[in-house]
């Protein structure tokens, strides 16, 4: 990559990390939106994991104290052998439907909780809801990169204070990350071809955590649900479009 693609991949990554920061999602959509202007699709999921595992560690660090890790060991419990499950049939799906049908898919949970209250009905009950939950994560991650926007809601659901729920989604996250990138590593995936654009992601990921998490302690919880209904309903309309365009 050039210099000048390597600066705008990290202005999108110290961006999309402090709004990550801020509202609890949306930055990993903006990064891999402009990986995807310089690299394939193949190449830019697992430069996305990589810098996306980064920014949700900082991010779940600096925030450690509110985790709940009886949420995140939930989430966990099956990433990788579904993410293996994606692997096996990645190449099936049509990338750009499916970024839409999980888009549309959290439109429909974040303007319509009681259709949440149903989803999570069918997965479980309470913290359970986390085991199947991280299961469809784990398959979808792979073929479409990103699911951020279809499980925040349910996250946000049970998580209602701003700090718990962005410091466990950030967690939870970083191990779907850290999963895609074993699962990567295993297919044969050189990272070490693009040490300059992961140090360039990283380095301004990390930034921009510290950034947007100086702004969330000072919101209120009134504050943080308006935004993040915004953000994320800005972002899967953002989704859509783009995977309609393209």
């Amino acid at each position: 990559m050039s210099g000048l693609e390597l600066c705008l991949v990290g202005v999108a990554a110290l961006i999309g990390s402090a709004i990550t920061a801020v509202a609890g999602l949306g930055g990993g959509i903006l990064l891999l939106s402009v990986l995807l202007q310089f690299l394939n699709p193949l190449e830019a999921i697992p430069i996305h994991a990589v810098i996306q595992l980064a920014s949700n560690s900082s991010r779940a660090v600096i925030l450690r104290k509110d985790v709940d890790w009886a949420v995140v060991w939930r989430f966990t419990l099956l990433l990788l052998p579904a993410g293996v499950a994606g692997l096996l049939v990645a190449g099936v799906f049509p990338v750009n439907v499916g970024r839409i049908l999980i888009a549309v898919f959290a439109l429909v949970l974040v303007w319509w909780p009681q259709g949440l209250v149903k989803i999570a009905s069918l997965l479980g009950s309470g913290r359970r809801t986390f085991i199947p939950l991280g299961a469809i994560a784990g398959f979808l991650n792979i073929p479409f990169g990103v699911t951020g926007p279809a499980i925040a809601p349910v996250f946000r659901a049970e998580l209602p204070l701003r700090t718990a729920m962005v410091a466990t989604f950030a967690m939870a996250q970083t191990s779907g990350h850290l999963a895609k990138v074993i699962l990567f590593t295993g297919d044969g995936f050189a990272y070490l071809d693009q040490l300059a654009l992961l140090a360039t992601g990283i380095g301004s990921v990390i930034v921009g955590t510290w950034l947007g998490t100086r702004v969330l302690k000072r919101l209120s919880e009134v504050l943080f649900g308006h935004f993040f209904r915004f953000a994320l309903t800005a972002i899967s309309l953002r989704v859509i479009v783009s995977a309609i365009i393209s």
